[in-house]
């Protein structure tokens, strides 16, 4: 709660200093005027993010009941990309669906949890990257593995990422409430899954997700995918 706290006092506190800055007399020039309302905007969707966050932990913490059912990776991860994609289109992000699967998972949740992973390769690699999706199957599990050239993440936090609102590395902090991995991994596992990440400062990081396999799709599935109809995939 001390946390939460904490997190809405500052975007409120910056929001009542920008209104103050507006109400001033005589009117502020108008290009101040638009940044200022730019920056209230900027802080509302801050809050915004925040509060749909900290309800999702909610329901995870009052124990979350996935509803779980066969869900075909290559799709859903063909969905994710296209949506991280308009929100963040550089750099350009590569799937590779080269062994589909059928895993036991609540799609939606899953869905959520990719397009968390995904959003932070995005935000933390430049736009000359690389950010690469790929599907991947380990003995009677399977799921989709996120890889980025970025900024990487010291070996020192790399154990506390999925705390929440831990945001310990300068060089990943910024933007972001500190919630979007703990949510990802509370997610994973209460669909009986597990994530784990590989990482190395200024060369990259790699989440890997892996759920209970239903299915391993037979190859000639996989080569009819229409992947290359999106932008951005293989």
């Amino acid at each position: 709660v001390a946390d939460a706290s904490h997190e809405l006092r500052t975007p409120l506190t910056t929001l009542r200093g920008n209104v103050e800055l507006l109400q001033r007399e005589p009117p502020l020039p108008e290009e101040e005027r638009r940044a200022i309302l730019a920056d209230i905007t900027a802080e509302l969707d801050r809050m915004i993010r925040l509060v749909r966050e900290l309800l999702t932990l909610a329901r995870v913490d009052a124990g979350l009941q996935p509803r779980l059912e066969p869900v075909e990776l290559g799709v859903l991860l063909e969905e994710a990309v296209r949506q991280a994609q308009l929100l963040r289109p550089r750099p350009v992000v590569r799937a590779r669906v080269e062994r589909d699967a059928v895993v036991r998972a609540d799609r939606d949740l899953l869905r959520q949890v990719l397009l968390i992973l995904l959003d932070n390769a995005l935000k933390y690699t430049p736009e000359n990257g690389d950010v690469e999706v790929t599907t991947v199957i380990e003995g009677k599990r399977a799921g989709i593995a996120v890889r980025d050239t970025g900024v990487g993440i010291d070996p020192a936090i790399l154990p506390h990422i999925f705390e929440r609102f831990f945001r310990g590395d300068t060089a990943r902090s910024g933007e972001g409430t500190g919630l979007g991995l703990a949510i990802a991994k509370s997610l994973v596992e209460a669909m009986h899954g597990e994530i784990r990440v590989t990482s190395r400062p200024g060369v990259g990081s790699t989440f890997t997700v892996l759920l209970p396999l239903e299915a391993e799709l037979p190859a000639g599935d996989v080569a009819e995918r229409t992947v290359p109809a999106l932008v951005g995939l293989e």
